[in-house]
């Protein structure tokens, strides 16, 4: 089931999506996912507690652009999981993964090069169990062994 969700993205982001997009004719939403999916490939790096979430840096408004993304469900679970544990909002996530990844990402898209499992998402699983009477949580990002 698709899920809607809005983004704000400096326009500076937005332009290097658009460019890129428009120069290699691989839609907008792909090289979002891709780079999003990326972007979970570095979680032990990213990972952080006991803090707040991270908001990209203040800017004017006329420098911000409103991103409409249409995700399906596992997608959203994994965009929610990422905010949680690297405590970045998503769309500082995105910003993130623009300026790290975007150059490789669409290289391994134009060459076909990238992994292209339809299935990334549905690896997903949470669990629950009650160890001594206290509700212990697990994510996997990814099917357990």
């Amino acid at each position: 089931m698709p899920i809607e969700s809005t983004l704000h993205v400096h326009k500076s982001i937005m332009e290097k999506l658009e460019r890129e997009a428009e120069i290699s004719g691989i839609p907008r939403a792909v090289i979002i996912q891709k780079l999003m999916q990326r972007l979970m490939k570095d979680n032990r790096n990213m990972i952080k507690s006991n803090s707040r979430i991270k908001y990209q840096q203040r800017d004017v408004k006329a420098n911000w652009r409103i991103l409409h993304i249409v995700v399906n469900e596992y997608e959203y679970e994994y965009y929610l999981d990422m905010r949680k544990f690297y405590k970045m909002s998503v769309s500082f996530l995105l910003a993130c993964a623009v300026r790290q990844y975007l150059n490789e990402i669409i290289n391994e898209l134009f060459n076909k090069n990238i992994n292209s499992d339809n299935y990334f998402y549905r690896n997903y699983t949470i669990t629950n169990k009650m160890v001594h009477g206290i509700v212990c949580w697990q994510i996997y990002w990814w099917i357990p062994p």
